[in-house]
């Protein structure tokens, strides 16, 4: 079992994308949907972010994938495929030092805290 955290300790994606459009005024985030597989309430999405400090440019600066299952958690029951979205532009951005103290998002910590159920203390 991983040590306790604080998720106030992790930057929310939406914060490093507005750090990443204030000093790359010219920017752009683009996403593709990689993978949609399975039955409705246990589908399995994989999306692909790619980043651009340029928004004229070809090639990203960076990409990041994440992944997602219906039904996995409150949020993912009503928004798997938002929320997969959202944390694959985090780690984009945090392939591209948009991470602040922590390579993992608010989103991906709030997900582990998720999966590991309510604290024992």
């Amino acid at each position: 079992m991983m040590a306790n955290f604080n998720l106030n300790d992790y930057e929310t994606v939406e914060e490093r994308i507005r750090r990443f459009y204030q000093d790359n005024p010219e920017a752009r985030i683009t996403t593709e949907l990689v993978s949609a597989d399975g039955d409705p309430g246990r589908t399995r999405w994989i999306v692909k972010a790619y980043v651009f400090r340029d928004s004229e440019r070809d090639k990203p600066d960076a990409t990041g994938y994440a992944f997602e299952v219906d039904g996995s958690g409150m949020t993912q029951k009503a928004a798997a495929l938002e929320t997969c979205e959202t944390s694959a532009i985090g780690r984009a951005l945090a392939n591209l030092n948009y991470s602040g103290n922590k390579r993992a998002s608010r989103e991906e910590m709030a997900k582990v805290q998720r999966q590991q159920g309510p604290s024992k203390d």
